[in-house]
């Protein structure tokens, strides 16, 4: 079973620094360090838990599960909301607002509501995040 903790920028990178080849997760990482045996496997989907989160400048609310994405020079990128935060499904990277999800992907400032973040409307089209607010 995994359990979801928050920590600063500064110890997730410290995690990070200590990885090895092979460890793909922070639980791989500290699964070693910590001497705690077997690790969880990465989980394979996000799981909603929780009601999602608002966007405190724009007020819009994602809703639990809502996923998002982009391209970034030619390489896809997605988020999804879960436990009030915005997950990076290829990292597992946490980050509670969408500017922050954005900064972990982009060099440099960038307003989000630019239209480069998507979403797929209810008849499968994808349309821009601007539309909700």
């Amino acid at each position: 079973m995994n359990r979801t903790i928050s920590v600063s920028t500064a110890v997730f990178a410290a995690i990070w620094a200590q990885r090895q080849a092979g460890e793909d997760t922070e639980d791989a990482i500290l699964n070693r360090l910590l001497k705690c045996g077997e690790s969880d496997p990465a989980p394979s989907e996000i799981t909603p838990k929780g009601d999602g989160l608002t966007d405190g400048r724009s007020g819009v609310h994602f809703a639990e599960g809502f996923d998002v994405f982009r391209t970034y020079k030619r390489k896809s990128y997605t988020g999804v909301v879960d436990g009030g935060q915005w997950v990076r499904p290829d990292t597992g990277e946490r980050f509670p607002t969408l500017n922050q999800l954005n900064q972990s992907i982009v060099d440099g400032n960038e307003n989000v509501w630019n239209g480069n973040w998507k979403f797929l409307g209810s008849d499968g089209t994808q349309r821009s995040i601007a539309e909700l607010r």
